[in-house]
């Protein structure tokens, strides 16, 4: 199903939720909202402008479906500081609502105070660290974006039954997420571009089966020509693994329900 921005904006806002489930969006790239049963709303990574074209000339090839001022959101987190993670161009239109508040990893930090958001409104999180996000509670976990990115994480959302592992940018270091494993996630989002030192869809496979994930929704694909990435592949990869990990698909703005019937 198409959706316009107004239709995306209006289908998060309306959508009412069982208890103990969780609403899960793609906004396209690495960006997703999660609504939570008491409606609390949370984005991650949105890339909501062309910012990225602006700065290092990789053209937009995928329509934002949310306008930054039509969102209407209690958390924007961002795992590091690269532009499609951390809309320069979108957040301040987000932090002109003042029930919106911004987390994000310690690179993120100066660029809050570049754009003018104030202390009170933002915070960055180092791995093992927690804050509580209305009903819901985010951690930061290990994530290898590279010696250019030291500062990049991984987030874990717990909302209600559901628990999310937003891997982020990074390579595949088992070694280094082994505490997250014994947590037993039930959904994971990894990145499965392959390019600029992410996991590409055979590692982004294996780690979901590592995870013993139930839910397994890959992103970082289709934005950019210059990022690869090839969910045919993932799917794929997911299927030669065995049943384990039910993969999904998401369509750009599409709302995926996690309930206990996964469990």
């Amino acid at each position: 199903m198409k959706r316009s921005p107004a239709c995306l904006a209006r289908a998060i806002h309306n959508a009412t939720l069982p208890p103990g489930s969780l609403a899960i969006f793609w906004l396209g790239q690495a960006g997703f909202c999660f609504k939570t049963p008491g409606g609390t709303t949370i984005l991650v990574d949105p890339y909501l402008s062309d910012c990225v074209e602006r700065l290092a000339g990789f053209k937009r090839i995928m329509p934002s479906l949310l306008r930054p001022e039509e969102a209407e959101v209690d958390w924007v987190i961002s795992t590091h500081s690269h532009p499609d993670h951390l809309d320069v161009d979108a957040v301040p239109v987000l932090a002109r609502s003042p029930r919106t508040r911004f987390i994000g990893s310690p690179d993120c930090g100066p660029i809050y105070d570049e754009l003018g958001i104030p202390p009170t409104r933002c915070a960055t999180l180092r791995v093992g660290e927690s804050v509580a996000l209305g009903e819901a509670e985010l951690t930061a976990v290990y994530a290898d974006h590279g010696a250019l990115t030291p500062d990049a994480l991984g987030f874990i959302l717990q909302a209600g039954d559901a628990r999310v592992w937003i891997v982020g940018d990074t390579a595949y270091r088992p070694e280094r997420w082994r505490d997250v494993f014994r947590q037993r996630v039930d959904i994971i989002i990894p990145p499965i571009n392959g390019a600029f030192g992410n996991l590409n869809a055979a590692e982004a496979a294996r780690l979901a089966h590592d995870a013993r994930a139930r839910v397994a929704i890959p992103c970082h694909f289709w934005m950019f020509v210059e990022h690869n990435g090839n969910p045919a592949e993932f799917l794929a990869a997911c299927t030669e693994r065995g049943s384990e990990v039910k993969p999904v698909l998401l369509a750009p703005g599409e709302m995926f329900v996690y309930e206990a019937r996964f469990r």
